[in-house]
């Protein structure tokens, strides 16, 4: 995010909003599917039986898809909406090939089949996407990795391979054709490779950490992770629970905006390791750490207003989970202060 500093408050807290637009993608994928459900009942009749034999199989596995990727059964079968997304998409490429070939023989009448696939704008839109979604796959590679379990709940992974830019995310997985997540990358301050932080969340993340594997496979390139928004400001208040510290920690060490960091976890030395909590009170002397086994859980919009208020921060950027954060952030923008937050519509 390269908006100046010295724009008005509210054009860069607009601007900041630019990650919680992630509805593009949901509205997009309902939208093209209802499109070719369209496109399918108006070809009955007007292409051959072979042709509408595979619009009919990709509008089943485009529904499949759209089923599955509904929150809820997203969130209760997680394991069948990757499958289905990742060999449905798949599956779709090869469909809608197989589609724009049929499509050309039928009309290209006396023209060479190259001929009217050349000339057939469907082809050069799919050579494109073809290309785009292959591309991360030919950056696929499997890294070696070492990792250290400070407590049960969290495995801290550490590769001496690339460096990433702060604050970004990079998918991993144990397997390239299985389950894959993505996590905020550490950098190391001064030393190569990058570092990340696996909470126990899942069934995946569970095995992780009971069972920690000696290499990762990664694939394309590190992205910019929703925290990056504050550098459009100049200062915040990171507020994080429990393993949200990862997604902030790069930035923190990094120093790339001054900023308050209040972290609420339960106790941080004996869950997340003392190297780490050190690590960030010398980054961060001023580091206010709300161990939730000794104190409780505090009230998680008030401890935000309070820092907000007393670090003269612009904005606030909280890490947490769902129910948390979108009570930190709604509750601090119907006072008026800028709050972002992860999303999960996309």
């Amino acid at each position: 995010m390269r908006a100046p500093r010295t724009w008005p408050l509210r054009l860069r807290w607009t601007l900041a909003k630019g990650y919680h637009l992630g509805g593009l993608h949901v509205g997009g994928a309902v939208c093209g599917t209802f499109w070719f459900l369209g496109l399918t009942v108006v070809a009955i009749g007007e292409v051959g039986p072979a042709l509408l034999l595979v619009y009919c199989a990709q509008s089943l596995v485009l529904l499949g898809i759209l089923v599955t990727a509904r929150p809820k059964m997203r969130a209760k079968h997680h394991d069948l909406f990757e499958r289905v997304h990742r060999f449905g998409g798949w599956g779709l490429s090869v469909l809608f090939w197989t589609g724009a070939v049929l499509l050309a023989d039928e009309r290209r009448g006396g023209a060479s089949l190259l001929t009217a696939l050349a000339g057939t704008p469907t082809v050069w839109v799919l050579l494109t996407t073809t290309v785009s979604s292959l591309v991360p796959w030919m950056l696929l590679r499997r890294i070696p990795i070492e990792v250290t379990r400070p407590s049960s709940h969290v495995a801290l992974v550490r590769s001496a391979r690339s460096r990433p830019m702060a604050g970004s995310t990079r998918s991993v997985a144990r397997h390239p054709l299985k389950q894959w997540h993505s996590f905020a990358v550490i950098p190391t301050p001064g030393a190569p490779g990058f570092r990340m932080a696996v909470s126990r969340a899942g069934d995946w993340t569970g095995d992780f950490v009971d069972n920690p594997p000696t290499h990762l496979w990664v694939r394309g390139v590190a992205t910019a992770g929703m925290a990056n928004y504050g550098t459009v400001f100049h200062r915040v208040v990171y507020v994080v629970t429990g393993s949200g510290i990862g997604p902030v920690l790069a930035h923190v060490l990094a120093a790339r905006v001054p900023h308050k960091l209040v972290w609420v976890t339960r106790d941080p030395v004996k869950t997340y390791g003392q190297d780490l909590v050190d690590e960030i009170l010398t980054a961060q002397p001023d580091t206010l750490i709300w161990d939730t086994d000794a104190y409780g859980k505090p009230d998680m919009v008030r401890l935000a207003y309070s820092a907000y208020s007393s670090s003269g921060a612009e904005a606030v950027v909280c890490v947490s989970n769902k129910r948390v954060t979108w009570t930190v952030v709604h509750g601090l923008e119907r006072l008026g202060i800028p709050a972002l937050g992860p999303i999960w519509d996309s």
